[in-house]
């Protein structure tokens, strides 16, 4: 890659990454809320694939689950991810000073630059930045050789980089630092280093209370984002609920940002869980994955029904079906840890979201997602017997469990609302394949006449979803026409509603209940004949 000017005739490449398009017709896509190494804090980022997750997040860090359960997402199936990061009790970020004048012949002298980790974290503390310069024959002017070094991040290189363009090129084309032209931190001047060939900067921690006014603008571009974790968190649920694209949501952290007081149904924790659950059942279109608390000091089944039962005490309301809540935590490999502590005991959202995603682009939105092995899964934080996940699972609580030759899989699913007819994931799902089926096609046609035209892309829209579930076996029916019903018509929409300027579409179907139990009636014979009875 190069970004030297093409002043020659010649063939010049650079590689850039096309703009992502947005796909809300999807309904894998996932979204997770903590915090992470580095990368925009309070900001919802869109990425695709670990390796990307890298680049803009950084890798795993050893104060947050997040990105072990990112991992997992990725995994298990995950191909696109929204990201919120929030900010860690301790706020620093890394800053370096830097004066120099190159040879006046090259025509291009430079003066103070700060050098400015792109994004709060620890992650900078210790950076070092190594600035080679040289003479282009092809510009007659100086240029950059740029590589930074960090303890965890690895190394960073941009080559090529135009004297005159230093601080919009790095801009441009660094995860990593930003060059602010002029003491903007407010240092006193250093000397300039004459025709220094070579220079390398070490980056040292600036609090967050040193923070010059447009720093503080330029790292931290929400104003909840240096707030309590309760703010933190609405704001990064009101970030997510306006993209589109998100279908899951998931809070790995939530329990470790808060203390056990702010666990119970009251506290700060379970707000947030609600005003999530809350939003997403009012948008029609995703699912909130619940984590649950560890609750050591209570018997185990008790503590668990209990915390469901207070977290779930919204009168008239059917929120909870846009929930699904999974347990027990689980171990996965930590290669921070070292030889004396290999694994490390995480929250099951982001494995199962992945599971989610994968389960949704192979088999459709109305597929229960269980019974699928969830892989980068170590051991379970603990088992469940039949009669105890008999009682959790009536409770809405789908358990993760070790299931012979299959490894560790999902054997429910279930929402948290106990209401037939909203009780289980698949059907759910199903309805937010809908909605977004008929959101696309609704929106290109808001200001057009309200007529037979318009009836018919509603009608085509919704029934070209329920068929395709039809034909899975995910609705009842032995034709279409006993599976569902879809009506947008001169019926719907007498004179008094196209007045008003509404259009009303009608939609009925009947989904199939999910095989939850196999029964196998057993009955020997007198003649001592075995005969199996299903």
């Amino acid at each position: 890659m190069t970004t030297n000017v093409a002043l020659a005739p010649g063939l010049y490449y650079e590689a850039l990454r096309p703009p992502a398009d947005p796909q809300p017709l999807r309904s894998d896509i996932a979204a997770f809320v903590g915090r992470t190494r580095r990368g925009p804090i309070g900001v919802a980022i869109r990425v695709e694939g670990w390796r990307e997750y890298i680049q803009v997040f950084g890798d795993l860090v050893a104060s947050a689950d997040t990105p072990y359960a990112i991992r997992g997402y990725f995994e298990n199936g995950g191909e696109l991810a929204w990201i919120v990061r929030l900010p860690d009790p301790e706020l620093v970020t890394g800053v370096a000073t830097w004066s120099a004048v190159l040879d006046s012949t090259w025509g291009t002298p430079l003066d103070r630059y700060d050098v400015i980790a792109a994004t709060p974290g620890t992650w900078s503390t210790g950076a070092q930045i190594e600035l080679v310069w040289h003479h282009d024959a092809m510009r007659a002017a100086p240029v950059f050789d740029i590589t930074v070094h960090t303890a965890d991040d690895g190394i960073e290189r941009l080559d090529g980089v135009p004297a005159d363009q230093l601080a919009t090129e790095v801009a441009r084309r660094s995860n990593l630092i930003r060059f602010v032209p002029g003491a903007a931190l407010g240092n006193p001047p250093a000397a300039p280093n004459q025709r220094v060939r070579r220079v390398v900067l070490a980056m040292a921690p600036l609090g967050v209370d040193q923070w010059p006014a447009w720093l503080r603008a330029q790292l931290l571009p929400s104003p909840d984002a240096a707030l309590d974790p309760h703010s933190r968190y609405l704001a990064a649920v009101d970030a997510l609920i306006d993209q589109p694209e998100v279908a899951l949501l998931a809070f790995p952290d939530l329990f470790n940002d808060f203390s056990p007081d702010e666990w119970a149904g009251s506290g700060d924790a379970a707000d947030v869980l609600r005003t999530a659950i809350a939003a997403a059942d009012e948008l029609r279109d995703r699912l909130v994955l619940v984590d649950l608390p560890p609750h050591d000091a209570l018997p185990p089944v008790a503590a668990l029904l209990q915390w469901l039962d207070v977290l779930g005490r919204i009168d008239g309301t059917h929120i909870w079906r846009a929930a699904a809540a999974y347990h027990p935590p689980i171990w996965v490999q930590d290669p921070l840890g070292g030889v004396t502590h290999p694994l490390r005991r995480i929250a099951p959202s982001g494995h199962v979201a992945g599971s989610i995603s994968q389960t949704d682009r192979e088999r459709g939105a109305h597929q229960t997602p269980a019974n699928v092995p969830l892989l980068d899964v170590v051991d379970l934080t603990e088992e469940r017997t039949p009669a105890e996940h008999g009682l959790l699972n009536d409770a809405g609580l789908n358990l993760i469990r070790c299931v012979s030759r299959r490894g560790f899989a999902v054997m429910g699913g279930r929402t948290l609302d106990r209401v037939e007819g909203y009780r289980f994931v698949a059907h759910r799902r199903l309805l937010h394949r809908l909605v977004r089926a008929i959101q696309s096609a609704a929106e290109p046609l808001v200001f057009e006449t309200n007529g037979p035209d318009l009836w018919v892309a509603f009608v085509r829209a919704a029934t070209q979803v329920l068929l395709a579930a039809w034909r899975v076996g995910a609705l009842k029916g032995e034709r279409p026409e006993q599976a569902f019903r879809v009506q947008c018509d001169a019926d719907t929409n007498p004179p008094a509603e196209i007045d008003s300027g509404r259009c009303v579409c009608l939609i009925a179907f009947a989904p199939a209940v999910p095989m939850e139990f196999i029964l196998l009636r057993v009955a020997v014979s007198r003649d001592g004949s075995l005969e199996v009875l299903t």
